[in-house]
């Protein structure tokens, strides 16, 4: 027998043993999903396409995966059709948003001890009497190499993720970056350090900038839209809009256990040709309640902006409550599309999903400029929508947080008398976040702000708010 060259032996040897030490990390990521399981058929498929290429492939939410939806915010087990669709699909592990305390801690335990995979959290402090199943983080091995990934959730102006404070009453939130750093160690505990994160783009550039032992941060929260490759020094970032329009892949490549290239790519769900039979089935018994499907009024124009589908709401607020004025919070208008045709009951609760209730403030015009200023504030998704009233609103450029002027008029263009009092319509969400409205008495209707919506466009034959505006801000 013919021995090979001791030259070729070598460069053999060499061969095998690089081959053997190079090695890959890939990753399908989505963020706040919101509900949308319409698209978890195309979700589904394109996973089986990748898991044919990456037999590892791991499976990563940043949060918001429920609220938006009626279908599954209003079936009988809240949130169960996303719980059972991600588990079909395969997910690993989901971060904590701040809509999955939408649910309470009640309908969060039951969704969580029914999924497949965990919920992770690094600053959430829970107490004995108030558990959660919620870890801060999980270690994942991908043929070999150690995937640490640490959960972390926005906090709002209240210190609380942006919630109903009553759906978080008795959990702590530690500041983001304090989490952060009380779990650096996991870098040495594994070959990849990834950050799932549900605070928003530019929080994550921070959270970049200062902890660049991180590799990778998926994020979510601001709905951002990150077309791939997107490095804040080292650090690279994803995100992939919202409603499941998108999910990120993200590969890391090693070689001798060191991370050589990181690289990632948007992919459009919606153009996925191919639907996976099973969800289908699944997302076709999720979908059907004739009650949802009731024709409420029929729109003659498109709704093409958030603060038209607001002066609708505040509108309906005003009127089904008898109110002189009606207040809505920026960020509960949950789309800002909506075509002309039939608008149904599906479509009002998933522009108004949360389940806040009605409640009626008596407020002087003074008492109405501090209420506006505060919510907005608070609210952080910009300024309120009104009905009964417009307003002008001067802000400082260079402090965002600070108002030069704000003039508000009634339905006759006159200035609003400061003096006089008047009966304000809020949202039970927007009672719990202003300081004002905590000091004063309030009278509770003990409907669902979304049911007056409901009532009132059932009174509509049909309703046109295209080119509706009753504030300017500068």
């Amino acid at each position: 027998m013919k021995r090979l060259p001791i030259i070729l032996v070598g460069l053999l040897s060499w061969s095998l043993t690089s081959f053997s030490q190079e090695k890959q990390v890939a990753i399908l990521s989505v963020n706040d999903m919101h509900a949308q399981i319409g698209n978890f058929p195309k979700l589904a498929a394109i996973v089986d396409s990748l898991r044919a290429i990456y037999p590892s492939l791991l499976i990563f939410s940043a949060g918001d995966n429920c609220t938006g939806n009626p279908y599954n915010d209003m079936y009988k087990e809240p949130s169960y059709p996303m719980t059972a669709l991600m588990n079909a699909v395969g997910f690993h592990a989901s971060a904590m948003g701040n809509h999955e305390f939408d649910l309470k801690p009640e309908g969060f335990r039951k969704q969580a001890n029914r999924s497949t995979f965990r919920y992770l959290c690094a600053n959430l402090i829970a107490s004995d009497s108030l558990p959660m199943p919620v870890i801060p983080y999980q270690l994942f091995d991908c043929e070999g190499v150690s995937v640490g990934v640490l959960g972390i959730v926005q906090r709002g102006a209240q210190g609380i993720p942006d919630t109903h404070p009553n759906n978080v009453r008795g959990l702590r939130f530690l500041p983001e970056e304090e989490a952060i750093r009380r779990y650096a160690g996991l870098r040495d505990s594994c070959d990849v350090a990834i950050l799932l994160s549900h605070c928003g783009y530019e929080a994550d550039q921070e959270w970049a900038d200062r902890f660049p032992f991180l590799d990778v941060i998926i994020g979510g929260h601001s709905h951002t839209k990150l077309e791939g490759n997107t490095f804040r020094g080292e650090v690279l970032i994803t995100q992939a809009e919202n409603n499941l329009h998108y999910a990120t892949l993200t590969k890391i490549h090693l070689s001798d256990g060191q991370i050589v290239r990181k690289e990632s790519e948007l992919i459009d769900v919606r153009a996925a040709s191919q639907e996976q039979e099973l969800v289908t089935a699944m997302l076709t018994f999720f979908s059907h309640n004739e009650a949802l499907e009731q024709v409420l009024t029929q729109v003659e124009a498109d709704f093409t902006s958030y603060e038209e589908l607001g002066c609708l709401m505040a509108d309906a607020y005003r009127y089904e409550s008898g109110a002189d004025i009606a207040l809505v919070n920026a960020g509960g208008v949950r789309y800002e599309r909506l075509p002309k045709g039939p608008m149904t009951v599906a479509d009002v609760l998933a522009l108004d999903p949360f389940g806040n209730e009605s409640q009626l403030y008596q407020l002087t015009g003074k008492e109405i400029e501090q209420l506006l200023i505060e919510c907005r504030a608070a609210d952080g998704c910009g300024a309120p929508y009104v009905s009964g009233i417009t307003y002008r609103l001067i802000g400082d450029k260079a402090d965002s947080t600070r108002i030069k002027g704000l003039y508000i008029y009634d339905e006759n263009g006159r200035k609003l008398n400061r003096k006089n009092r008047y009966t304000v319509m809020v949202s039970s969400y927007v009672a719990a976040i202003c300081p004002l409205l905590k000091q004063k008495p309030t009278q509770r209707l003990y409907t669902k702000t979304a049911d007056l919506i409901i009532r009132y466009l059932s009174k509509q034959p049909t309703i046109n708010y295209q080119g509706t505006s009753r504030m300017t801000t500068e």
